[in-house]
């Protein structure tokens, strides 16, 4: 029988907490789509039970998906409103939090 790695919890915890966005993309009523095909859900409405957050919850923050060719910057404006105030993306992962302000 071959060995079969298991994770540490504690730097699978820690990962959770610095990446911030779940790997899995949502699905549902509450998520939206951007003209260039990016995922955005409000981060209050990501339910995923032990998925490790920030203490800081502001009203406007989001999760948002995408691939190489879409990333999202500091400025863009979004859904012809709301304008990307922040962002925190980690290394070269296709997911980060934004948060959005009202224009």
């Amino acid at each position: 029988m071959g060995s079969r790695y298991i994770p540490n919890p504690e730097s699978v915890q820690q990962r959770r907490y610095i990446v911030q966005v779940p790997r899995k993309r949502p699905t549902g009523e509450n998520v939206y789509k951007d003209k260039k095909g990016r995922s955005w859900i409000k981060a209050s409405d990501y339910n995923v039970g032990t998925f490790a957050t920030w203490e800081e919850e502001t009203l406007n923050k989001y999760y948002v998906w995408y691939n190489s060719k879409t990333i999202p910057e500091e400025g863009e404006v979004v859904f012809e409103k709301f304008e990307i105030n922040s962002m925190y993306r980690v290394g070269r992962l296709l997911r980060c939090v934004v948060e959005l302000i009202h224009i």
